[in-house]
């Protein structure tokens, strides 16, 4: 299978500059996405600690 030519020169550079910018809006898109994946993780851990804190404070107030 071929790929599909372009002989026009101005095409071809569009092409390249379209590709281009095509690429740096996935990079951004990734890293926004990977920002929410780290405010997201964080709030996780916060959960968790305070999930910890929460048990431990119960298992306190069981013990006479």
């Amino acid at each position: 299978m071929s790929a599909p030519t372009i002989t026009d020169l101005g095409q071809l550079d569009a092409a390249c500059q379209r590709t281009e910018q095509l690429v740096q809006e996935a990079a951004e898109a990734e890293r926004a996405a990977f920002g929410r994946w780290q405010d997201a993780y964080g709030a996780y851990e916060v959960a968790c600690d305070e999930a910890a804190l929460a048990r431990a404070n119960w298992e306190q107030a069981l013990i006479p």
